[in-house]
């Protein structure tokens, strides 16, 4: 039986996305990584006025973010490194770029901030996902025959979107467990996980449609609604959907496995949902961190990825996929 829909709701609030309705809360971010996952109490309010379809313009057209893509580029530049591109391997470039957002602020509801399901693109903020979108991204476009912002754009789309395309809110890979699912389809992105020594989480994916009110895309459109629905029924029955973790006390055991830009999820036992946060492996002289947009406040690195996990609230474990680049 589908949900009760009122109209009285429609463009009352924006709200929030799969990635950000858990967030970790620090006391002491300089000083420790350990987090509480928590639910926010309240959904920002904002006014969300109706536009004219012809004005809406998407991020990827903002001069801003143009800037910004032409300074990183630029700061990427064979004579602005001390080792060229050309002679990096891809965890090295993945490492190389991710640390350029080191910093940024994070900010969630980023992908919410519109009616209709537009190309959003930041390299300035990011929550979780975006920032691994992003760093992703702009890995492949930086490696590509042709490097444009263009690129970097369709890049995002690609990785962000069922089969690579945007066609609505329900395009998007909203479960980071069938984001991954998808780019492996299409050889973005490899999956680890078992072959790491994951085992088997069996779970039903449905915490979106069991709490569509949290989600005013789910609330103000049955359509969108109805679409969640009939999503998360078919990643049921897609066998390429089961779940494997690392378990939190094993994560440690696989360091010597993992690489620079290997892309994390932290699986958790929530009922209906399969992460509450992403990142990407970080590597440095200390030891196997992770690099996230921390919604601690910033882009940062967490100087060791297993006690980092652990002081998840309701984390179990980690997936890990490893980016398939050009």
């Amino acid at each position: 039986m589908g949900k009760i829909f009122k109209p009285f709701l429609l463009g009352a609030l924006m709200g929030i996305s799969i990635s950000d309705y858990f967030i970790p809360n620090v006391k002491s971010i300089e000083q420790q990584d350990r987090v509480l996952v928590t639910a926010k109490d309240k959904l920002p309010i904002t006014q969300d006025v109706e536009q004219d379809p012809l004005q809406k313009v998407s991020s990827i057209d903002s001069s801003a973010t143009k800037l910004e893509y032409q300074r990183l580029m630029q700061s990427l530049s064979d004579r602005q490194l001390s080792n060229p591109l050309s002679k990096l391997t891809t965890d090295q470039i993945l490492q190389t770029v991710s640390s350029k957002f080191l910093g940024a602020k994070y900010r969630e509801g980023l992908l919410e901030k519109s009616k209709s399901e537009q190309l959003f693109i930041s390299l300035t903020e990011f929550d979780c996902v975006l920032f691994v979108e992003t760093v992703l991204a702009f890995s492949r476009n930086l490696l590509s025959t042709n490097p444009s912002y263009e690129n970097f754009g369709q890049n995002v789309e690609t990785v962000r979107y069922q089969d690579g395309k945007l066609d609505g809110y329900c395009s998007r890979l909203h479960y980071f467990s069938e984001w991954i699912v998808d780019n492996q389809k299409r050889n973005l992105v490899q999956d680890l996980t078992s072959e790491l020594g994951g085992i088997q989480l069996k779970k039903k994916l449905n915490f979106m449609s069991s709490n569509w009110q949290k989600y005013p895309r789910l609330r103000n459109s049955e359509a969108n609604y109805q679409c969640i629905l009939a999503m998360e029924r078919k990643l049921e029955q897609d066998t390429r959907s089961q779940i494997y973790y690392i378990p939190s006390r094993k994560i440690s055991s696989i360091y010597p496995s993992l690489k620079s830009g290997d892309i994390i999820g932290v699986v958790t036992d929530i009922q209906g949902l399969d992460t509450t946060h992403t990142g990407l492996v970080y590597l440095t002289s200390k030891g196997t961190g992770l690099i996230h947009a921390s919604p601690s406040g910033m882009v940062k690195v967490s100087s060791d990825l297993q006690r980092y996990v652990e002081g998840v609230d309701r984390a179990i474990g980690i997936m890990v996929a490893r980016p398939q680049l050009p």
